[in-house]
């Protein structure tokens, strides 16, 4: 799925403010990178991306957390590691996420109370 799928259509004009991130075989700048470009581009590790992939998959709309835990695990045969400790885990690829993509147009953030998370494009935020 590209990154304009991604943005509303009225916002066509967001793509300009999303970082553009060089081709790996060309060189030349990628307009509405894919979200595995994304991860290629910013090095994000496997569970990272997993959590990325989850809220990309919302396109916008909020994604609670326990889906998007669901996600991160959903290849473990024992499930994921326990509760609290997933929730640690959860928090910390967070954290890591949004610093690798600060300033690159793309983000996650809060929902609201209880809501999740939910995709942001073209928005420089910084959020703790």
């Amino acid at each position: 799925m590209s990154m304009a799928a991604v943005l509303p259509n009225k916002s066509a004009g967001l793509a300009a403010q999303i970082t553009q991130i060089p081709c790996p075989c060309c060189g030349h700048a990628i307009k509405a990178p894919t979200l595995d470009q994304i991860i290629e581009h910013y090095r994000i590790t496997p569970q990272s991306a997993r959590l990325l992939e989850a809220v990309w998959r919302g396109k916008g709309l909020p994604v609670s957390t326990e889906r998007i835990m669901d996600h991160m695990w959903a290849d473990d045969p024992d499930g994921g590691p326990p509760e609290v400790r997933a929730r640690r885990y959860f928090q910390w690829s967070l954290w890591d996420l949004r610093a690798k993509l600060e300033g690159s147009g793309v983000g996650i953030v809060n929902a609201g109370y209880r809501a999740g998370y939910r995709l942001v494009m073209g928005v420089a935020q910084k959020e703790t």
